[in-house]
C-alpha cells in the first residue's frame, strides 16, 4: 500500500499539463426552438503570456471546461516555472451560469471582504490545507476565483492576491492591470552529505524487522514535487487499513522548514536522539492519518521520516518515533 503523505499535492499536480483551449471566432447561433447559446468560457484567457511570465508561471496552462452537471466552473491551472522554488499551482476559475451558493455548498467565508482591482474578493476554505482561494461575486450565477497552492497558507494568499489584479483586468468591469516586477528564480543548489547518500541505507534489514508490519525491502525513487529530493519507501504489509508505509526522505536542497506540510507550522513535539533533535508533526499536511519527523542536516538540507496509521489516531506517530533512533544511527556525516 503506497499511501504517501504528499498524495493530495501529487493529484493536484497531475491535472496540470500544457495546453489551453482555443477561442473560436464568430457568434454562435441559437437552434430553432431552443434558447440562446451560452458562449463557453476559456479561463486560460484570463491571464496573458506576459502576465504569467512576470508572475513566475509557465505560459501554457491546463484548461478545464465548465461542467454544470458536476457544478464545476471553467478553470485553468498553471505550474510555476522550473526555475522558481518552491513550486506552486495557480488556478483561475470563472462562470456566468452556476449558482454560487450551490457551488460553495454552505462553506463559511474566512475574514472580511477585500477590495482588489475594482472587485470585492473573499476567501473561502479549501480541501487542501495550503490552498488559498479568493472569490469575487458578480451575481447569483456569476463569479470568479483565484487560488494558489503553496505552503504555508499565508504565502499562498500572498501569491493569490498578487495574481488577482492581473486576472481582474480580463474580467468584465475590471481595472487595468498594474505593472508587476517579474518573479526571480530562488534556487538552492543541492549539497552536503545527503547529496550522494542513499535513503534506502538508513534502515538495515535487521532494523526493519523491528518495525511492525513493514516490508523488509525498501524501494528508492525521486520526488516529483520537491526539487532534488529522493526517498526510500518500505511498504506496509497489513492491507489497506492499519500501518502505513515507512518512508525516509533526503532533501539536499530543502531546509527543514520548507517541506510541504511543514512550512509555517510548529512541530507538536521534539524528539532528541543522541543530541539530534527531530521535529514531529502529527496530521502532516492536514492528513489525520499521517505523521512526519524532520531533522536539519545543514542550513539548506534536511531529512524527513514519514509514516502513519489508519483506523486509530493514537497510533499515528508510533512507528515514526520507533524508527527515529534506527535512522539517526545511519545518517551520513
Amino acid at each position: 500500500m503506497r499511501m504517501k503523505w504528499q498524495v493530495t499535492v501529487a493529484l493536484a499536480a497531475l491535472t496540470v499539463a500544457s495546453g489551453c483551449t482555443v477561442a473560436v471566432g464568430g457568434s454562435a447561433a441559437p437552434v430553432p426552438g431552443q434558447g440562446p447559446i451560452v458562449k463557453a468560457v476559456d479561463a486560460c484567457s484570463l491571464l496573458d503570456e506576459g502576465q504569467l511570465d512576470a508572475l513566475g508561471y509557465e505560459a501554457k496552462g491546463r484548461s478545464v471546461p465548465e461542467n454544470k452537471d458536476r457544478n464545476q466552473t471553467a478553470m485553468c491551472l498553471w505550474n510555476t516555472k522550473d526555475d522558481i522554488e518552491p513550486s506552486a499551482i495557480l488556478n483561475v476559475g470563472y462562470t456566468t451560469d452556476i449558482d454560487f451558493n450551490e457551488y460553495i455548498a454552505g462553506a463559511v467565508p474566512k475574514g472580511e471582504p477585500q477590495q482588489i482591482a475594482g472587485f470585492s474578493w473573499r476567501q473561502y476554505p479549501s480541501l487542501l490545507s495550503d490552498d488559498c482561494v479568493l472569490y469575487a461575486l458578480f451575481g447569483d450565477k456569476s463569479f470568479a476565483y483565484v487560488s494558489v497552492s503553496e505552503p504555508p497558507i499565508e504565502k499562498s494568499c500572498e501569491l493569490a492576491k498578487t495574481a488577482i489584479p492581473q486576472v481582474a483586468a480580463h474580467l468584465p468591469g475590471g481595472q487595468d492591470a498594474p505593472s508587476i516586477t517579474p518573479t526571480a528564480p530562488a534556487k538552492t543548489e543541492p549539497g552536503g552529505p545527503l547529496l550522494s547518500a542513499d535513503p534506502c541505507a538508513m534502515l538495515k534489514p535487521d532494523q526493519v524487522a523491528q518495525l511492525k508490519n513493514i516490508s523488509p525491502t525498501g524501494e528508492k525513487d525521486s520526488s516529483s514535487t520537491v526539487p532534488n529530493a529522493t526517498y526510500c519507501l518500505w511498504d506496509d504489509t497489513d492491507g489497506d487499513q492499519g500501518q502505513k508505509a515507512f518512508e525516509v526522505w533526503f532533501g539536499p536542497s530543502t531546509p527543514m522548514t520548507d517541506w510541504p506540510g511543514v512550512k509555517g507550522v510548529t512541530p507538536l513535539e521534539t524528539v532528541d536522539v543522541g543530541g539530534k533533535k527531530w521535529g514531529v508533526y502529527p496530521n502532516l499536511g492536514g492528513l489525520r492519518v499521517t505523521c512526519g519527523a524532520f531533522l536539519p542536516i545543514t542550513e539548506t538540507s534536511s531529512v524527513q521520516v514519514v509514516s502513519g496509521f489508519i483506523g486509530d489516531d493514537t497510533k499515528t506517530c508510533d512507528v515514526v518515533k520507533q524508527g527515529l533512533p534506527l535512522v539517526t544511527a545511519n545518517l551520513p556525516g
